[in-house]
């Protein structure tokens, strides 16, 4: 029994870890899991980026060390780089020419040991060996050299032995001054004998020297006269150092057209460099090359990846969205890489072709300003990179990417689009010429910011081409697919027109109330008022249904019971969903449909059954919820404005006699009710926000209602009872 229990724990454990196991697969590798899409999203993108931009294409030009070259060859584009063998002879010939330092040392005149104290001491020892009586003149002689190390000749002793104490002293005096003053300035080893020479010189020129002392003296300065400077090791190494780092770069400038090597010429260690720097010979795979491109481009990958997650989960959490950027960064890499084997073919101005503008427009259309300059800056990196890292053109670009970006942010109109490319392509025509403005030729510069002006032009009917097909091929909507919507000439408006056309009248008014609520503030003004155009849309299948299609005909819910006239009003919102579906509205714009009600209480109707209820069971509980719509809280801006000001033109539209008052406090009581029944709870607007919206839903009704709105001085203000009777009823 306890073994069978054993079994079952370790059974059971195995289970919980397999079920771990597998959880963990289903999460990062179910093609399935949005974690995995975007996993595999990424790893795609970064491995198709990195191959595009570490492909290398080089032409057989059949240039061969030592051999004579088969065609003349011209640099295709103009580069600047340094030679580093070169350089590095530079640095050893100037590390060569410093000469050693040598610091002067005083010690050496004054010090213990110094010339000084030593010029002193042999002569007053030799006037101390001159009074010993006990010895003869040999003797003496013998003795001083002795004491004096051995350093002096017998003949400089003997000479000084023979002077008197007189003359001792003078010499004494004499040869100090000298040694003084050779040896006041730095005197190198190498200086040496110069300077003992100038010592002599001087000593010769000293009148107070007698003669017959002459050669005294210049012995003892010679063998004390020394070199005064010594040599800095440190100091030394520090000017060397200094030598090698002030030596500039041997730098080598190609412009573009330059004759590299000629024909029939032999090609040289140097015409080699020179031609595999511009990319014209084939080499063996770059290893630390690809490695390095890898790491930009993942690191570049991720940071965008990263914004995605952190500033717009719109985007992140919908692998639609992320796969079209994806798919951008893609194609236009690989344009740039096609344009960059161009340039090595033929000349230089295919690089100032990208049409990385087109992504920033098109990006902007599509999203926002901010997904256009992030795109905007990997397109730019990896343009560096396909230009052989020439940032300098990579710069150029993104500049005028993100001015593109900042032109289209609010565009509506394809004519905005083309106006923010001719734009862009003067900007990016005088960043092109500012580039070169340095070491290039005038024609060379002319070419270029004609090529940016150009670009520009070429982009802006790109993006124009593009936005279409990204949209039908994706269903993206953009904001001239909104506008198109919004004109009233498309079918399903004009269906609705003659179907319903006191829906189609509502539709109208409330497209022009949200827009201006929307506006107010700075929600999509063009979102929500192609979604109130659109609210209604379920309506089509039973118009004689709803209040505003029952002008002439009477109130056909005054045959059906309640309960009844609740299903058919409630599935007009998932009639129109349908409907708009299967016409391809887009799903930003179906959203805001399906949420424009919430889920509201249909309260003429609960009202009607509540009273039913209570009369035959003596109680209404849990009635109310059998009548609320069966939908979502509006979740943004745009569907909380479209709520307050489709239920606020209903009302107004229901008043028997409307004023400017009475449109006042119908509108503040239909908002003060979505507020306390927290229709308005799950949506990112503020209470400041709804007070906006309260007042420019009532300048406008009170704009729409003006001929209709007496003046009469006579006129009161409707009684409570009958605005509350108004505003109870529900507006369908």
């Amino acid at each position: 029994m306890i073994e069978n229990k054993k079994i079952k724990k370790i059974n059971q454990k195995d289970t919980d870890s397999s079920g771990e196991n597998t959880g963990f697969i289903r999460r990062y590798f179910s093609p399935r899991s949005l974690s995995a899409q975007r996993l595999y999203i990424f790893l795609i993108t970064l491995g198709l980026v990195v191959a595009i931009l570490s492909y290398v294409y080089t032409p057989e030009i059949g240039i061969e060390l030592g051999s004579p070259s088969p065609r003349t060859i011209k640099a295709n584009r103009s580069i600047e780089f340094e030679d580093v063998q070169q350089t590095e002879e530079d640095r050893n010939l100037n590390e060569a020419e410093v000469e050693d330092i040598y610091i002067y040392d005083i010690d050496i005149l004054n010090g213990e040991e110094g010339s000084l104290y030593n010029i002193r001491y042999f002569y007053l020892l030799t006037s101390v060996v001159q009074k010993k009586e006990d010895m003869n003149m040999e003797e003496k002689v013998d003795y001083l050299t002795n004491l004096l190390g051995n350093e002096y000749p017998d003949s400089i002793v003997s000479a000084a032995l023979g002077l008197s104490v007189d003359d001792l002293n003078l010499l004494l005096d004499r040869t100090q001054e000298i040694a003084r003053e050779v040896m006041k300035e730095k005197i190198k080893p190498t200086e040496l004998d110069f300077a003992r020479n100038e010592a002599i010189s001087i000593a010769e020129s000293d009148p107070e020297i007698p003669p017959y002392a002459m050669p005294l003296v210049k012995g003892v300065l010679q063998n004390n006269i020394r070199a005064t400077a010594i040599f800095d090791p440190a100091e030394t190494e520090k000017a060397r150092e200094e030598a090698r780092l002030n030596t500039p770069h041997h730098m080598v400038n190609i412009l573009e057209g330059q004759a590299i090597v000629y024909e029939g010429e032999i090609v040289n260690e140097n015409d080699i460099m020179i031609l595999t720097r511009l990319g014209l010979l084939q080499r063996e795979f770059n290893w630390s090359r690809f490695l390095y491109i890898l790491f930009i481009c993942a690191v570049t990958l991720f940071l965008f990846g990263f914004y995605l997650y952190k500033f717009d989960n719109n985007i992140f959490n919908n692998p639609k969205k992320l796969v079209i950027n994806a798919l951008l960064i893609i194609i236009f890499t690989a344009i740039i890489k096609v344009f960059t084997i161009l340039s090595s073919i033929h000349m230089n101005f295919w690089n100032y072709l990208f049409p990385i503008i087109t992504v920033s427009l098109v990006s902007t259309v599509l999203f926002n300003a901010r997904i256009g300059i992030m795109l905007t800056l990997c397109l730019g990196i990896f343009a560096g990179i396909a230009t052989n890292f020439d940032f300098s053109i990579a710069a150029t670009y993104i500049l005028g990417g993100i001015l593109a970006t900042y032109l289209v942010s609010k565009a509506s109109q394809r004519s905005e689009v083309m106006r923010a490319g001719f734009i862009s392509s003067l900007v990016l025509g005088f960043l092109f010429m500012t580039v070169n403005l340095v070491g290039g030729e005038v024609q060379t510069i002319l070419l270029y910011t004609v090529m940016g002006i150009l670009n520009g032009i070429i982009s802006a009917i790109l993006a124009i081409g593009l936005m279409p097909f990204i949209e039908s091929s994706f269903n993206v909507v953009t904001a001239m697919g909104l506008l198109e919507l919004s004109h009233t000439d498309q079918p399903l408006l004009k269906q609705l027109l003659i179907a319903a056309p006191g829906t189609y009248n509502h539709s109208l008014l409330v497209g022009h109330l949200s827009e201006n609520a929307a506006k107010a503030i700075n929600a999509d003004p063009l979102l929500v008022k192609v979604a109130a155009l659109y609210h209604d849309l379920g309506k089509l299948k039973r118009p004689e249904y709803f209040y505003e299609n029952q002008k002439d005909i009477e109130n056909i819910h005054d045959r059906l019971n309640p309960s009844m006239s609740r299903n058919i009003i409630a599935n007009h919102i998932k009639d129109g969903v349908e409907i708009a579906r299967k016409n391809k509205i887009p799903a930003r714009v179906l959203n805001i449909i399906s949420q424009h009600h919430g889920n509201a209480v249909i309260s003429y109707f609960y009202e009607k059954q509540k009273d039913k209820t209570y009369s035959t069971n003596g109680s209404s509980n849990g009635l109310e919820g059998h009548f609320r719509y069966p939908a979502r809280k509006p979740q943004t801006k745009e569907a909380a404005i479209l709520m307050l000001a489709d239920s606020t033109e209903a009302a107004v539209r229901s008043i028997e006699k409307i004023t400017p008052k009475k449109i006042e406090q119908m509108v503040n009581d239909i908002v003060e009710d979505r507020i306390k029944d927290g229709q308005l709870s799950q949506a990112p607007i503020t209470i400041k926000e709804i007070d906006i919206v309260r007042k420019t839903l009532i300048d406008g009704l009170i704009s729409i209602y003006h001929s209709r709105i007496s003046y009469s001085s006579d006129e009161k203000p409707a009684a409570r009872e009958d605005m509350d009777k108004v505003s109870s009823s529900d507006y369908y």
